[in-house]
Parts: structure tokens; sequence; C-alpha cells
């Protein structure tokens, strides 16, 4: 049966881990460094999110990205003036698609799904970088947490996204690479599809995964 799917970006479609190349360009960092600088920002990108919406201090994800940037520089000891950090921020309209995403795209929506992305990123980052990574020609609508002031695992999101499409919570699908993405989702009520690149155990709150794969491609042999 035709569902509304409600792709996450951010580890899903498109691997935060290649800002290391710009990373690595800008700050002539060696290698391990450079892998340290990536973990922390990435982290600190999501405990800024999950902090802003506990405290009810809603900013947009790319301030908030911009902060985490901010934090990941400051404790690794790696100076960077401001073009440089504005130029290594810009990495986020270019990250790299996962290499089935397209494909995976295009085979749910030529078996009749609605297909969206589903993200914290704000309107702006979240349709340049659709662009940039070549999905939006495979997208239905993009959808931004933005719309809501909060960010995922909110309800609000989650409940958003339905309204957006006009389809019933559980008609809706969150696919997502973000364990805590799919805890969120399945507590709002939406069917969810874990994409589970590395095999990790699952989280220990949350509603567990409706399904759960290893790939993209995976997604679509189960849902095409």
């Amino acid at each position: 049966m035709p569902e509304t799917l409600c792709f996450d970006m951010y580890g899903t479609l498109c691997d935060t881990s290649s800002v290391t190349s710009t990373l690595a360009d800008e700050l002539g960092a060696p290698d391990a460094l450079v892998s340290e600088l990536d973990a922390t920002w990435r982290a600190k990108q999501l405990q800024y999110s999950y902090q802003s919406a506990l405290m009810e201090e809603y900013r947009p994800f790319w301030d908030v990205t911009a902060d985490a940037l901010a934090y990941a520089l400051n404790q690794w000891g790696v100076e960077a003036d401001d073009p440089t950090r504005e130029r290594i921020l810009a990495a986020y309209e270019h990250l790299d698609p996962y290499p089935d995403a397209i494909e995976t795209l295009t085979r749910l929506s030529e078996a009749g799904h609605t297909v969206t992305v589903l993200s914290n990123g704000n309107p702006e980052m979240l349709e340049t970088l659709a662009d940039n990574a070549g999905l939006a020609p495979h997208l239905d609508d993009v959808i931004s947490a933005d719309e809501v002031s909060t960010f995922k695992p909110n309800p609000a999101v989650y409940e958003n996204a339905a309204d957006r499409t006009d389809t019933p919570i559980d008609g809706c699908r969150l696919v997502s690479g973000n364990a805590w993405d799919v805890a969120g989702a399945g507590s709002a009520g939406m069917a969810t599809a874990w994409v589970n690149r590395a095999s990790d155990p699952f989280e220990e709150i949350g509603v567990g995964p409706s399904l759960e794969v290893r790939s993209l491609s995976e997604v679509a042999d189960e849902l095409a």
C-alpha cells in the first residue's frame, strides 16, 4: 500500500562525514585531528538541537550547526578566522549523497509512494542541499522542523509532516539512519524504517523500528 515516506536528510540520504574533506582542505589538519573535529562537530550539533528544544529557545539549524563548529574548533584548539569558518559551514550545503540514495527515491516514487524529506535543517539548507546532491527531482516535498520552531524528536515535528502531506500519521513512515529519530517518530505514531548501516543496537527508550535494514536500497527492496 502506498505510504507517505519521510526521509531524514543528515546521516540518511546524505553523509555528514563528507565534511571531512572541507575540514582538511581549509585547516590543513592531519587526518586524526580532522576525524576528531568531525565527530565533535556532529555530536554538538545534535546536542545543541536537543538543548534548544528542551529550553524552548529555538534557533535555526544553520545557527546551531555554526555554534557546534565553533565548539569543536575550540575543543581541539584549532584557530580559524570567520571566512574560513563560513567556508567550512558551507560544506553542509554540499554533503555527498549516499550512493544508493537517488535510485532508492526513484524506485519508491515509481511504486506510488509520496517521497519527502523531513529534517531538522532549516528550509534554505535543505533545499540547497537537495539541489546540490541531485535529490530534488526525486522528492515530492521538503519538510523542515523550522515550521514548528523545534527539533526532532519532538512529536510536533512528525505531526507537522503528517499535516503538511494531508496523511494520517499512521500512514506516514519515517526513514532514518538515526536511531533516536526512529524512536521519536515511532513514539509519535509513525511507522518507521531504520537504516542501520553500522549494525548498532537500538536505543533503550522510544518505540523500536517497524523495519530495520542495512542500506537505503534495502528500503526500496522492502517497500517498492
